[in-house]
């Protein structure tokens, strides 16, 4: 049913469009890539290496903001300060350690 302005009301109708468009898209795209490899056959070289390029860009730009952001962060607060987590309020200075050898 088409209303005044000629638009649909079928609720699929959209969805319907966006989905044929995008699967034309789809295939004009790699038949055309197809194309230009059987021309040029270094082009699936040269398309993996941007991959492998792109993604070693983009590690090192994440990378150095991690790195930068590593100055802008500061210590916490109670960092230094005795953790009062006992019932009478002491900390104890040392924790006993238990080292265990597994021989076969």
């Amino acid at each position: 049913m088409t209303n005044h302005w000629g638009h649909t009301n079928d609720i699929f109708d959209q969805g319907y469009k966006a989905v044929r468009k995008s699967v034309l898209l789809f295939g004009i795209f790699f038949t055309a890539l197809g194309v230009l490899i059987f021309m040029f056959p270094k082009l699936i070289a040269y398309i993996f290496a941007f991959f492998i390029l792109t993604t070693g860009i983009v590690g090192l730009l994440i990378g150095y903001k991690i790195w930068k952001l590593q100055n802008q962060t500061r210590p916490f607060d109670w960092e230094n300060e005795p953790l009062k987590t006992q019932v009478n309020g002491e900390t104890p200075e040392s924790y006993p350690r238990t080292i265990t050898f597994i021989m076969r």
